[in-house]
């Protein structure tokens, strides 16, 4: 009984009730593919519908995929993370929370009326990285705030030579820079300087992710002293940045280590991350 109350009270310590971060995204997979970023603070929220049939880089190395297959891979594969992995790439956020069916269909193409708002059998019964009193939130948080989730972003997609609808992570990362931008974080003020070890491709796509939510990256630097076979490091110079190197380090869990950090206030060493990530 007192590990069953041990286990509730350090699940309400780390949910949404208690952390209620002024910006949150997530993701619901499905026959629908649509992401949501709420403004929990000033109630701005945005929602994007994604095309089944569109291709996207899926990281570490997948190459591209139709995000009506994710599904599919991500059960071979046994690695639901891909999920949030691509979605935060495709749109430059750092995508925390993600939803999906314990299913292996390929989805071709989406219903014409595409879905407003997630249902209460997403919310409870799709399997997800949320946990028991995160999903609890969510459902009240789309039930009391669903009406105001009125902001829709177009997908940007091209038709290339193939006749293939392929995603265009770069030119939407710059036309909807701001707009995930977190309050706290960009309060901060923190200068990051990412350092990599020889994928100047995979520190760019990172620094995207990272920006995305309203950190500041000044540099990326080449190391090829970089260890593949180590968790990545965050290096920062005071506590008081202490709010963007927690969201940094439990994003990409990486390790923490304060120290001097030279003209800038918070250094991210890639490793192993850099594999974990890559893009081809």
């Amino acid at each position: 009984m007192i590990l069953v109350l041990g286990l509730l009270l350090s699940q309400i310590r780390n949910s949404l009730f208690v952390a209620q971060p002024d910006r949150l995204n997530l993701v619901f997979y499905g026959q629908d593919v649509v992401f949501y970023s709420l403004d929990l603070e000033n109630k701005i929220h945005y929602r994007i519908s994604l095309p089944s049939d569109a291709r996207v880089k899926v990281p570490g190395g997948y190459g591209e995929y139709r995000i009506g297959s994710l599904g599919k891979l991500m059960k071979l594969e046994k690695a639901p993370k891909l999920l949030q992995k691509t979605m935060s790439a495709a749109l430059s956020n750092f995508t925390k929370i993600y939803f999906y069916p314990d299913s292996e269909l390929i989805y071709q193409h989406g219903p014409k009326n595409a879905m407003i708002l997630p249902s209460l059998k997403q919310l409870v019964s799709y399997k997800s990285n949320a946990r028991l009193f995160d999903r609890l939130y969510l459902s009240i948080l789309f039930l009391f705030q669903g009406q105001e989730i009125n902001q829709n972003i177009a997908s940007l997609v091209i038709t290339d030579k193939n006749n293939d609808r392929v995603w265009q992570s770069n030119n939407f990362a710059s036309k909807y820079l701001g707009y995930w931008y977190s309050k706290e974080l960009r309060g901060e003020r923190a200068n990051v300087q990412i350092i990599y070890q020889k994928d100047y491709r995979t520190a760019l796509l990172l620094s995207n992710i990272i920006e995305g939510n309203g950190i500041k990256i000044v540099d990326l630097s080449e190391n090829l002293q970089q260890r593949n076979n180590v968790r990545c490091q965050v290096d920062y110079n005071s506590i008081k940045i202490i709010k963007t190197v927690d969201a940094i380090v439990n994003f990409f869990q990486c390790s923490k280590n304060k120290i001097e950090t030279g003209p800038v206030d918070i250094i991210i060493r890639l490793n192993s991350l850099e594999k974990e990530w890559e893009i081809d």
